[in-house]
């Protein structure tokens, strides 16, 4: 379908793609003010490019419903690996990884139980036009699933910093890490420089502190680091969720995106689509849906490209 100006839009059939103001936003929102075209034009940018199945997303985080429709086809499995024979068949230390990693509670099953992971997934690369549920960004990559927070939203460096490994080393190009702590870590930094290095591109939230304090990794040199914008495209502060957060800012700041009341996917149903969230760690995923696109388009660019490509064009 076109549109004024001539700019090609393609515009997604989802059922609940209207509650998505963060893709399309046309003012109409009911939960909080909104703004005409406070989104990020993913209408005008599908005409473009939807994904590529080679483009291997990680993502850090709580886990998934791994049997969730929306993720049909797209989870990425360890071809190296044979499952179910209770061997280490590619000799990486870890029994039967066919579909991740739960370096929470050391298991080979990366099944979100709390809920952030799914829908931070669903962002990047839900099954789009589909005329069910919600469109990611992405609609072809793979999503390699890598549990990094326990059922208590909490995790360790150390669950991160493998994480990391474990998705530089199986051929991840981009890394969401919806998470953070407040202490700087040589091993975290050392992960971050090994995923840089091995040109995977690497996008984390500032957190939600409502103040100018770094987080690790978002405060790490050559990530890319999410704030978050409300409906009406300001930052947002506070969340809905709580009076005093609101999304972190400061000098390592590399980009801000939407990430209040992101509706999506929930961990324990296939056909509820009325929860949302908010915070840095529902921005980040739409950015690193955007790097998956611009890794689909040129598979050469590299993380720092991809970086400025975005800061200059946002």
């Amino acid at each position: 379908q076109g549109s004024g100006g001539g700019m090609l839009e393609i515009i997604p059939n989802d059922q609940h793609y209207a509650k998505q103001w963060s893709l399309n936003n046309n003012g109409s929102f009911p939960l909080t003010p909104s703004v005409v075209g406070a989104d990020i034009e993913m209408q005008e940018a599908w005409s473009i490019e939807q994904g590529d199945s080679n483009i291997i997303v990680c993502i850090i985080d709580s886990g998934l419903k791994l049997d969730h429709p929306a993720f049909a086809g797209r989870i990425w499995t360890n071809k190296d690996e044979i499952p179910g024979n209770g061997i280490d068949d590619d000799n990486n230390d870890l029994i039967d990884d066919v579909k991740g990693w739960d370096f929470a509670y050391e298991d080979n099953d990366p099944t979100d139980d709390y809920g952030h992971g799914t829908n931070v997934t669903g962002i990047i690369a839900a099954n789009g036009n589909n005329s069910k549920g919600y469109a990611g960004v992405d609609w072809n990559c793979k999503l390699m699933i890598l549990k990094g927070i326990d059922n208590a939203n909490y995790g360790y460096y150390s669950w991160w910093i493998a994480s990391i490994y474990y998705a530089v080393d199986h051929g991840a190009k981009v890394i969401n890490m919806s998470l953070g702590g407040n202490g700087a870590s040589t091993g975290l930094n050392n992960a971050v420089i090994y995923a840089l290095q091995h040109d995977v591109t690497v996008v984390v939230c500032m957190m939600n502190t409502n103040t100018d304090a770094p987080y690790y990794p978002a405060a790490v040199p050559g990530v890319i680091a999410v704030g978050a914008t409300n409906p009406n495209d300001t930052r947002t502060h506070p969340f809905f969720w709580g009076t005093t957060s609101g999304s972190n800012f400061g000098s390592h700041i590399s980009v801000v995106a939407p990430g209040n009341y992101i509706y999506g996917l929930h961990y324990q149903s296939n056909t509820n689509y009325n929860s949302y969230w908010g915070g840095t760690s529902q921005a980040a995923p739409h950015v690193a849906g955007l790097c998956a696109l611009l890794l689909a388009q040129d598979p050469s660019r590299s993380p720092a490209l991809i970086k400025s490509i975005i800061e200059d064009t946002a």
